[in-house]
């Protein structure tokens, strides 16, 4: 969120301050500096140089100390006179050089803060959709759910979901709220970029001060006892020109601590579902008696011991991965670890295995990775991308608390978030406009929000688990992936994820919609498009992900277009250090082995077009041009190369060379020799191994009353361990 107006005008205030002391400084010891000619005069006195350079380094105050030379005695040569006053002088330019740099950044700063403008939001008003109401067949939705949870498992695991969350429900009411849970509520809430910077810093008061934290608690106590009156203000919800509500403080905390409590409830009983018979896997798991010849057959494992053993390979790797990153992915599992990715808003770029940027990153690695594994072993992949469209502002509120019914969300808690969907919206600077009433979608970065957009799909993840006997849709809140081996299957599982758009009011976003095939033949009923990631496009023929070099065309247009348009050097960072990092994040972020050296080659060869097409006329890259338009708008010139990669807070500029990690990756690549093929690793490696181990267990005695001459399993059934 932008810096205010006041903040602004207090950091310019204060620099303002520090740079007139600062040039104090610099020019006065740039008049002492003034020795270096002094000393030079001397001629080729050596020593008196070396006094003259030595008394200026010890009477200019934060220059340092100098060990006196007289302490060497007789001991000075003209060599060590040579060393001694080379190093004073370094010394005093070095100091000199600090100290312009030091105005330096100041003066670059104070240029940022003046070149700001109060009113440059380019957001637009909330998509008019939100005032539309959606008609939905609430009966016919009703039907379908109870027909998908029909089956007997699936019966099962709904009944105990609804008793669970009956109870839960009303625990929530009695529950106190206590000093931890508003702690924990105040640092989710700010987050979660719904507050405004002047709340934000009240909640982060609020942090400091025990006493206000247990009265708010109390409050907010007294607010969940009359939960049934809770509505908006009727004055409504002011919102500016992003379309972000600004609630009332104590309304934000309540509702992000309900928002979290039901979030973390959800999750853990829909993740009860994921891991009951209800849910189907293409896969199934192995009975005791596979599972015991596998163990000792592969392992070594007497079958009196192989219940120390779990069950483990590629199957359990998969699930692995699914329940712990990629099923409901942004609902939280606990109440202190909240979520803060919204599908409106910059998805964090943290480098945590659990951020949203690198969980995204590893969707792309297990799709690629999928690919490779199915075209080698079974000589096809199909792979399916879609994406709602204005998934949040379209989602119909009958079809939100159709489901949260459905599913066992008391009818108490319904009616509140009814109440909560149904929000009284005005504009700031409209403040004359009655307030309209919001008839779809979700407000925006509200927990409850998030809760309710999983719920919704979720009834997706189901209907394509069941109706394909197995496949896992892959998502990433809206953003929807599905693939395997059979073609067949992914047909099946698009045309139910239209099915159940139907009937919930959404619809698939055409733009980013497509498939890709790598096999015989052209299956049918699949979605057309490409198949996309970031800057990537799926090559068929490649069989993995190559850089789309005509979006990448487009891109360098709108950067070279924003950095022209910037008006001050911090700026001008501001822009190319973030348009160099999505370039990063959409080419795939750091490349992984699945991508094979190719990918990296292309990485680097894309990263310098970029640079080569963005400074045509200038040898040296962005470090050149900032040399020259630092000297033509400050008159400072000969800066040392290493202070544009310092650290904001040393004073530098903090410029990252995109190439340098990925010739560093590059070069470890090299250096291990030229990489196997995913298929010859295959049928090479793993077809050595397996006849090795297939005589050695056929040659092995019998043990265990003649577990040994079990015939050995096949290859098939050895790859998919």
């Amino acid at each position: 969120m932008g810096t205010s107006a006041g903040l602004s005008q207090t950091l310019q205030f204060i620099t303002s301050i520090k740079l007139q002391e600062r040039e104090k400084q610099r020019l006065s010891h740039q008049e002492h500096a003034k020795i270096l000619l002094e000393a030079d005069a001397v001629g080729d006195d050596l020593v008196k140089k070396c006094e003259i350079l030595i008394k200026a380094v010890e009477s200019w105050k934060g220059s340092g100390s100098i060990t006196s030379y007289t302490s060497l005695g007789g001991k000075l040569t003209t060599e060590n006179l040579h060393l001694w006053i080379e190093s004073l002088e370094t010394h005093i330019r070095h100091s000199l050089m600090r100290f312009d740099c030091a105005k330096l950044f100041g003066s670059l700063f104070n240029e940022w803060l003046s070149s700001r403008a109060t009113g440059d939001a380019q957001s637009t008003r909330p998509p008019h959709l939100i005032f539309d109401e959606k008609h939905i067949d609430t009966a016919a939705l009703e039907s379908y759910l109870a027909k998908l949870f029909s089956g007997d498992e699936a019966s099962k695991a709904l009944g105990t979901l609804r008793k669970d969350l009956e109870r839960f429900g009303s625990e929530l009411k009695r529950k106190t709220i206590s000093p931890t849970n508003v702690q924990d509520s105040i640092h989710g809430l700010s987050a979660s970029g719904l507050m405004d910077e002047g709340k934000r810093a009240t909640l982060a008061e609020f942090l400091e001060n025990a006493t206000v934290v247990e009265e708010v608690a109390s409050v907010l106590n007294m607010d969940m006892a009359s939960l049934e009156s809770w509505s908006w203000p009727a004055e409504g919800l002011a919102i500016e020109m992003r379309p972000f509500t600004d609630p009332d403080i104590v309304d934000a905390l309540l509702l992000q601590y309900i928002g979290i409590a039901w979030q973390v409830k959800l999750k853990a009983g829909f993740k009860r579902i994921l891991e009951s018979k209800a849910w189907r896997h293409s896969h199934p798991d192995l009975s005791p008696a596979l599972h015991e010849r596998n163990s000792h057959q592969i392992l070594g494992v007497a079958p009196e011991h192989t219940n120390a053993y779990p069950a483990a390979g590629i199957e359990h790797s998969r699930r692995k991965d699914r329940e712990e990153h990629l099923f409901l992915g942004q609902l939280s599992s606990l109440a202190n670890k909240p979520s803060t990715y919204d599908d409106l808003l910059d998805a964090p770029t943290g480098t945590t295995p659990d951020s949203p940027a690198a969980i995204k990153q590893k969707l792309l690695h297990i799709m690629t990775t999928e690919c490779q594994l199915n075209s080698t072993v079974h000589g096809s992949h199909a792979a399916i991308l879609s994406d709602l469209e204005w998934f949040g502002p379209s989602l119909p509120h009958a079809s939100i608390l159709t489901i949260l019914k459905f599913f066992g969300i008391p009818s108490d808690w319904c009616s509140f978030f009814e109440r909560f969907l149904a929000a009284p919206l005005r504009f700031k600077q409209d403040p004359e406009d009655q307030p309209r009433i919001r008839k779809r979608g979700t407000p925006i970065s509200y927990a409850i929000s998030v809760l309710c957009g999983e719920a919704v799909l979720f009834g997706m993840d189901f209907a394509v688990n069941q109706r394909t006997d197995g496949l896992f849709l892959y998502r990433m809140h809206d953003d929807l992936w599905l693939w395997n081996a059979n073609a067949e299957k992914c047909a099946v599982g698009w045309k139910e994820m239209n099915v159940y758009a139907d009937h919930v009011g959404l619809k698939f976003n055409d733009l980013k919609t497509g498939s890709a095939y790598v096999g015989k033949g052209e299956p049918t009923g699949l979605p057309v498009g490409e198949v996309r990631w970031g800057l990537l496009r799926f090559d068929k023929d490649a069989a993995s992900f190559v850089i789309d070099q005509k979006d990448v065309d487009t891109h360098i247009a709108e950067l070279r277009r924003q950095l022209a348009s910037t008006k001050s050097v911090f700026g001008w960072m501001n822009a190319y250090k973030k348009y160099m990092a999505f370039f990063h994040r959409n080419f795939g972020g750091r490349p992984a082995a699945c991508f094979g050296d190719a990918h990296t080659a292309d990485i680097i060869a894309t990263l310098a077009r970029i640079q080569r097409e963005l400074f045509p006329d200038i040898e040296g890259g962005a470090v050149a041009y900032l040399r020259s338009v630092i000297k033509t708008r400050f008159g400072i010139s000969d800066l040392p190369q290493g202070y544009f990669y310092l650290p904001i807070s040393s004073g530098g500029l903090e410029l990252h060379h995109p190439m340098i990690d990925m010739f560093a990756l590059k070069k470890q690549t090299d250096s291990d020799g030229k990489p196997q093929s995913f298929k010859a690793l295959v049928e090479g490696g793993d077809q050595a191994k397996y006849k090795e181990m297939k005589e050695i267990w056929e040659n092995g005695p019998s043990h265990h009353g003649g577990v040994a001459k079990r015939p050995y399993m096949d290859f098939d059934e050895y790859l998919a361990l």
